[in-house]
């Protein structure tokens, strides 16, 4: 290191501080290459090398800093950065034997640090006594440098400090993944989409939820990294007695694969709950952990829970550890269930107040708990229900192992004993539910949340072992062993069948491993063209991820796609695909799955955007002109963009004057300002405005009383043909209209004081004039005019969840003349 110094003891002392700065750096390297799973001496030499060549460059700067405070202060701030990153490897390496990847971005963020901060106070306290003597460090090896001034042989500095990044195999890997990911966010599109090379359906990008009826209860146990490798008797003899031998009782799904995307708890619970693997951008092609878990994330998607709202299930979740750990509470509380239990709300029910490990409660408390949960939950004969239960002790590295369990006589090893412990754990709950009189009409699941990752256990691994997920079904009116190859993408619609709850929805990249045309299916799920469009999918049309009001410019825009070669055909005709962009988000121009051609929006559709209140762009989706005055009472909540010409909303309340087609925006209770007139749909066009005055509009919509507009979209009303009458519990419907068609129904009010349908008859397609109709849609029937004995009222009836084709009677709002 090149300094101008007299004092020979200053100068050895910076030379030794320089010298512990560089090996307390260098022993991140040396450990983190212990617990690599995945890198050889290539990885070691270049973090390595990177390090000490960084720190000489970086010391040989900060020589051309005349001012001794700034000259330390950077010194030691950049060697700061460099033991964060160092370290933040090192926490990878620990936990998953893998340098920075997607699961570690994922976790990136504040609620995962303040977790770490209450579960590992020791290791925190480590880490912040390292980032402390490293600085100390850093100062001494600088505090008595005297500056020179640069001169010509020394300017390479500047640029071999730029160029000393590439060294680096994960800073260099991170900008090579972040760079394909931002170039394919730049370039995909869902016309350059091939559906039917990649597996993907897309179908999914619909949410069915109507005509959904239950089926059988059912309870997921998710088993924390315990994979099928551990029941294998020829492996680990007598390690999981219970679990081997469930499977002569069970339905055992034997090839079911863990993929990208599905490697860590929540990622594993939502892809086998949603159909689609946690993938998704970052760096400049997307965000960080922290981005999505405060934007939540697969908000769009119709997962397993959804489902099961709809068809009136009672949800309750209940895990160990913390609920707000990497967005696990947000997303089941998203997705349809209605208590989502984790450490703090199942910390009052232990007795031992002393009693937890360092991720929650030990799995015996947490079954203990359960098993009363269930109990009551099986007791209520009102709903069906689903029960989750997400177990903890087998947590990676180390496992943890309740103390009432026994520990494992063949392997000394806490890792190995937490598996054994855990088979213990299923089978006391597993006998508990079966003494349940709800155990007959109960589906059971048994699976591997993910493969274990990094743990002190594998050193008793066999060798090249092909390892794969545990699912067992019970009660799934058949046991035996299914061989085909399928992930945690299938395992939702193929629970769903075996519990014969009914319903249309389609998942993404999940298909029901009983049904015979599975087995032919292309099982490449590493195909990187699928990961892309997967990716791509999850975040712009999955997830409500940057997706505000004034995040793009311009805010909406159409013009026709670069992808010319993939035309599509539509009625016959082979048309280029368009590319429709709202918020900066891609819509998907389709109806019930048929691709339409962009010329339709103003010809026979609408396009409606919903808006939260803030100001975030949520589901877009065409909408028949002749349903429009429907569709927009029926999303009354929200405000919206919409585009449409001025003739099927006319006779509305608030609705200015435009010309042509129009963009607008706003609600129902305010009103809507014209974006844009007449505008050019074939040609394309783009639009933009003032969007935080949007934002406002957006954040100061109080919906109020909105059902009072409903008889202001009936022009013609037909009042004897729509008729209620309480006293004999009997409501007739002339006309209603439901997709594209009309049916007469009939209504009787039963013993719970709802009405059912006890007649439906189809008439036809949707009258052009249509306004007058009933419209069924969104969960409720909207009827706009009708009679209530000798009075003239508007109609609200909300669906009864799980229950076909009945209906509460929700509001009852009497016309003004």
């Amino acid at each position: 290191m090149p300094f101008k110094q007299d004092n020979p003891r200053d100068t050895l002392i910076m030379r030794i501080a320089a010298g512990i700065t560089t090996a307390l750096l260098l022993l991140t390297v040396v450990i983190s290459f212990q617990f690599n799973l995945a890198h050889d001496g290539v990885w070691f030499f270049r973090a390595a090398l990177f390090l000490v060549l960084g720190l000489i460059l970086f010391w040989r700067l900060c020589l051309h800093i005349p001012q001794s405070w700034l000259r330390t202060l950077i010194a030691v701030a950049g060697v700061e950065l460099a033991a964060l990153f160092a370290t933040g490897r090192l926490v990878s390496f620990y936990y998953q034997g893998e340098s920075f990847n997607q699961e570690f971005l994922f976790h990136f963020n504040r609620d995962t640090f303040g977790f770490a901060l209450s579960a590992f106070p020791g290791l925190l306290a480590l880490t912040f006594g390292f980032l402390v003597l490293i600085a100390v460090a850093a100062y001494f090896s600088v505090f008595r440098l005297q500056s020179i001034l640069m001169r010509d042989k020394t300017f390479w500095v500047l640029p071999a400090l730029l160029f000393v990044w590439v060294v680096d195999p994960d800073i260099s890997g991170m900008v090579q993944y972040s760079m394909r990911n931002a170039n394919t966010a730049s370039t995909m599109e869902l016309a350059s989409i091939d559906w039917e090379g990649t597996g993907l359906k897309r179908e999914a990008l619909y949410k069915s939820i109507n005509e959904i009826s239950a089926g059988k209860n059912v309870v997921m146990l998710y088993l924390e990294s315990v994979e099928q490798m551990y029941t294998d008797d020829s492996v680990y003899p007598g390690l999981t007695p219970y679990l081997t031998a469930l499977r002569d009782e069970a339905l055992v799904f034997e090839n079911i694969f863990e993929t990208s995307g599905t490697n860590f708890t929540v990622a594993g619970i939502l892809s086998s709950q949603c159909g689609t693997p946690l993938i998704f951008s970052t760096g400049p092609g997307g965000p960080a952990g922290n981005d999505i878990l405060k934007n939540g994330f697969m908000q769009e998607a119709n997962c397993f829970g959804d489902i099961l709202d709809a068809a009136g299930y009672e949800q309750i979740f209940m895990g160990g550890a913390s609920t707000r750990f990497a967005g696990k509470g947000v997303f089941l509380s998203d997705h349809g269930y209605d208590e989502v239990n984790g450490l703090e709300e199942l910390y009052p029910f232990v007795d031992d107040p002393d009693y937890f490990n360092n991720w929650g409660l030990f799995d015996d408390s947490l079954f203990g708990i359960a098993a009363q949960k269930f109990d009551e939950v099986a007791a209520s004969t009102d709903r069906p229900f689903n029960f989750t239960v997400l177990t903890v002790d087998t947590h990676p590295p180390d496992g943890q192992i309740s103390r009432s369990c026994t520990p494992y006589d063949l392997i000394d090893n806490q890792m190995i004993h937490s598996v054994h412990c855990a088979d213990q754990m299923v089978e006391r709950f597993i006998t508990h539910l079966k003494q349940s009189p709800a155990w007959d009409n109960t589906v059971v699941m048994i699976m591997s949340d993910h493969l274990h990752m990094r743990n002190s256990g594998m050193e008793f691994y066999p060798p090249d072992y092909e390892r794969k997920l545990l699912v067992y079904m019970l009660n799934a009116g058949s046991a035996g062993v299914i061989e085909t190859p399928g992930t945690h993408m299938d395992l939702a619609p193929t629970l769903l069948s075996l519990m014969g709850v009914r319903h249309e929805q389609v998942f993404l990249a999940g298909d029901d491993l009983l049904a015979p045309a599975t087995n032919t299916r292309v099982f490449d799920p590493s195909n990187t063209s699928r990961l892309a469009a997967i990716r791509y999918l999850n975040m712009n049309l999955l997830s409500r991820i940057e997706s505000g009001l004034c995040e793009a410019d311009p805010l909406y825009s159409i013009e026709r796609s670069d992808a010319a070669r993939y035309e599509v055909e539509v009625e016959g005709n082979r048309l280029s695909p368009w590319r429709v962009r709202v918020a900066g988000k891609e819509i998907d121009l389709s109806r019930r799955g048929r691709v339409l051609p962009t010329e339709s929006i103003g010809e026979t559709y609408a396009l409606l955007s919903l808006v939260t209140t803030e100001g975030k762009v949520g589901l877009t989706f065409p909408v028949l002109l002749e349903l429009l005055p429907y569709q927009l009472l029926a999303n009354r909540e929200n405000s919206f963009l919409l585009l449409t010409p001025r003739a099927p909303i006319a006779d509305m309340q608030n609705i200015p004057e435009y010309q042509g087609m129009g963009l607008l925006f706003g609600n129902l209770i305010d009103g809507l300002q014209v974006l844009g007139e007449n505008l050019d749909i074939e040609q394309g066009f783009s639009a933009d405005t003032d969007c935080e005055e949007l934002v406002d509009m957006a954040r100061d919509y109080d919906v109020g009383d909105v059902d009072n507009l409903l008889g202001s979209i009936c022009i013609d009303p037909d009042f004897e043909g729509f008729a209620l009458d309480e006293d004999l519990g009997r409501l007739r419907l002339n006309s209603v209209t439901y997709g594209a068609s009309r049916f007469k129904a009939d209504l009787r009010r039963n013993n719970e004081g709802w009405y059912s349908v006890i007649g439906l008859e189809e008439i036809g397609p949707i009258k052009p004039e249509g306004n007058c109709d009933a419209f069924y849609g969104n969960q409720e029937i909207l009827i706009p005019a009708a009679m209530n004995g000798n009075e003239q009222v508007s109609i609200v009836l909300r669906k009864v969840p799980g229950v076909p084709l009945t209906f509460e009677l929700d509001n009852v709002i009497p016309l003004v003349p």
